[in-house]
């Protein structure tokens, strides 16, 4: 079930936008907007709007809902912040250059509820996109997120807004997974009473004592956009909702999460490492802690919450993750 949040009619929105974006089109202003639900949205009401502008240009935008209307009944109490995202576009990315999307704002439009207006990148979601190329390229802009990041990352966390992925929430992860687990009986239970919940407490340590950094928090395939010019691949990244402070490997597994081969993983994990800070890569437990850290990930989305199921842009067997993390845990243990 996804949050209800009114949109206004296609008049007001293109008057609030000319109004927000100003200098942006004042040599030409707005005569319209044409508008449609996004296919990419999951738990945030996203619609695709073109401005259109006086001489027949087009101005693509993305109008993202925020504020707690937009969280209510799809994101857990334990990581909902309906303005964690406006404050990494408003604040934080004005001080640290990532490529995300370029952020023209907040449009507020009362009881219809807040949005984020942002700019609509042309390109494909990386899960679409065939060849490693892509992926490596992913793997390293995330390398250089990481090493931005690695000196912002106190004062990040000193904000209050920033998703703190230390083990408290981690076991809190654990806790909701075990009970639905419990609840749903049979073999989701025996498989925590087995394997999963010893490896989850193992991987909660090991992640305790990883090199910590500013994360994404969901650095999942559906989240990265690669536009081509040329041949080369740019990569801009979006949903931003859980932007945090945690250990670095959360987000290369989730990048590397899925049935992949061990020598792609590895070609990914290779590519990371080419633009990753040498204080994360070179720490005794980066290599050891990515299974960990796909452990907690899957953990996380098994105990999501029951009254939201992921588009299937973004479906993915989690029970079926969690077992292999746990097993290779396991197996990994003196």
């Amino acid at each position: 079930m996804r949050a209800s949040v009114r949109t206004p009619a296609d008049g007001v929105l293109a008057s609030r936008l000319s109004a927000l974006i100003g200098d942006a089109i004042a040599a030409s202003g707005s005569v319209g907007v044409e508008r449609r639900r996004s296919p990419y949205r999951s738990t945030h009401e996203l619609e695709d709007v073109d401005l259109i502008l006086g001489d027949g240009r087009r101005l693509p935008l993305v109008l993202k809902a925020c504020g707690l209307a937009a969280t209510h009944g799809v994101r857990p109490r334990i990581v909902m912040d309906g303005h964690r995202e406006l404050w990494a576009y408003e604040t934080l990315f004005r001080r640290i250059e990532i490529g995300a999307p370029r952020f023209f704002g907040r449009l507020d439009l009362g009881p219809d509820g807040e949005r984020l207006v942002l700019e609509r990148i042309p390109g494909e979601p990386l899960h679409l996109v065939g060849g490693l190329d892509a992926w490596c390229a992913t793997a390293r802009w995330l390398g250089r997120f990481h090493a931005r990041g690695q000196e912002r990352w106190g004062g990040v966390a000193a904000s209050g807004r920033a998703l703190s992925q230390d083990p408290s929430l981690h076991e809190r992860w654990l806790a909701r997974s075990r009970r639905r687990a419990a609840v749903a009986g049979g073999a989701a239970a025996a498989a925590w009473s087995e394997t999963i919940g010893d490896a989850a407490r193992r991987a909660i340590r090991i992640l305790a004592d990883s090199p910590r950094t500013l994360v994404h928090g969901e650095f999942y395939p559906s989240n990265v956009i690669v536009s081509r010019t040329g041949g080369d691949a740019r990569i801009r990244v979006v949903d931003w909702e859980s932007i945090g402070v945690g250990p670095a490997a959360l987000d290369l597994a989730a990048l590397t999460a899925g049935d992949w081969s061990e020598s792609v993983r590895g070609a990914l994990v290779r590519a990371y490492r080419s633009t990753a800070p040498d204080r994360i890569v070179d720490h005794p437990l980066f290599e050891r802690s990515l299974d960990p850290a796909r452990l907690v990930n899957a953990l996380q989305w098994l105990g999501w919450t029951e009254d939201w199921t992921a588009p299937p842009h973004q479906a993915r067997d989690w029970h079926l993750e969690a077992r292999t993390a746990a097993a290779r845990i396991a197996a990994a243990e003196p």
